[in-house]
């Protein structure tokens, strides 16, 4: 048995560069708990927390509360070396802390992976190496949008998310200048975060041409796979859920209301890397394409995101951009952007980060 010695869950409010908009909320800055596990055979481990009431269903104070009161005990009795058993007793002590749980799990893979010495992704099963990842763009005007899809496309991305949902009308126009400006290079996702009702979500989709966009993320609020079934049945362009879809046993539901085409799994939602991988299992076997998503969050939790994907079987899409708004993220290495890819670093152990607190 290798012993948990000490556990550390430090709160920290990141800023950010530019901050953004999308349906309902705006963003200035990005609350992280940062996970630091220290274990008996002399190493160190790290996770991240990234939750937002909104998406993970808990608050910071509600998520940081959950480990100091529920998963650190739990940690300081539980092997280090037993991840997926401390992740099936996490989610019965902490059922509503999504992301508190992907945290201390995170800690125990990265812990796990520096101590067989390789990659975490190796030991999860790596099925590929990279992933091309959008940049996202928030809801803004159509000239200050080309302007940040332009420093974008310099900067080697290939891919552009596109945040609508507050006027379908406007997010048109917004989709549709991008378009032009940018040409057929460039691919366009658009996420509604909830923001339509099923009959204005009907209009953006009936005006779209071909190819302006490649799918249409959570147009319309998460509890209804009624109206998302009946866009996906109605329009040929791809239908993602996101705040739809949790755990695995929102991922079952999806598959039998045959609601979606794709989903967007994230770890701060489904609590971790086993749970994601459940997610990812279920909806492989139904044909449900995936993509990893993330939060505004450390490079801890985005290599994290990134070794899961790495071996999902069907996460073929990465929305992976949360850590690059972030002025003063206390973790270093871990992934790396080239040409608008993401790897991680196949030389270093565990997750790759090294952090300093």
């Amino acid at each position: 048995m290798i012993r948990v010695l000490h556990v550390e869950a430090i709160p920290i409010t990141f800023r950010l560069a530019e901050g953004y908009r999308i349906a309902g909320h705006t963003y200035a800055s990005a609350d992280n708990i940062i996970v630091k596990i220290d274990t008996s055979d002399g190493r160190t481990g790290f996770g991240c927390a990234a939750p937002a009431a909104e998406v993970t269903g808990e608050t910071p104070a509600a998520s940081l509360l959950a480990l100091q009161d529920r998963l650190v005990p739990l940690l300081r009795t539980s092997d280090a070396a037993d991840t997926a058993g401390f992740a099936r007793r996490a989610r019965e002590t902490a059922p509503k802390a999504p992301a508190a749980r992907a945290a201390a799990e995170m800690a125990l893979h990265d812990l796990a992976g520096r101590r067989a010495r390789v990659p975490l992704v190796r030991l999860l099963g790596m099925r590929r190496d990279r992933l091309p990842t959008s940049v996202t763009l928030g809801i803004d005007e159509p000239a200050a949008s080309l302007e940040r899809a332009a420093r974008h496309r310099a900067a080697g991305f290939r891919i552009l998310k596109v945040k609508i949902g507050e006027d379908w009308e406007k997010d048109l126009k917004t989709v549709r200048a991008l378009r032009q400006a940018l040409g057929p290079g460039i691919l366009l996702r658009a996420d509604g975060n909830q923001g339509y009702t099923e009959g204005q979500a009907r209009c953006f989709l009936a005006a779209l041409r071909p190819g302006e966009i490649e799918l249409l993320e959570q147009p319309t609020p998460r509890d209804d796979l009624e109206a998302l079934r009946r866009l996906a049945d109605d329009f040929e362009l791809p239908i993602m859920a996101d705040e739809s879809v949790q755990d695995a046993a929102d991922a079952s539901r999806l598959v039998d209301a045959r609601a979606a085409d794709l989903v967007n799994i994230k770890l701060m939602k489904s609590g971790g890397i086993g749970e994601a991988m459940e997610i990812a299992a279920r909806t492989h076997r139904a044909g449900v394409g995936a993509m990893i998503g993330c939060m505004d969050e450390s490079r801890i939790g985005i290599a994290a995101a990134l070794h899961f994907a790495l071996a999902a079987p069907n996460v073929e899409r990465a929305d992976l951009d949360g850590h690059l708004d972030l002025l003063d993220d206390v973790a270093r290495g871990g992934v790396r952007i080239v040409n608008g890819d993401i790897l991680p670093f196949h030389d270093s152990d565990g997750l790759g980060v090294r952090v300093r607190l």
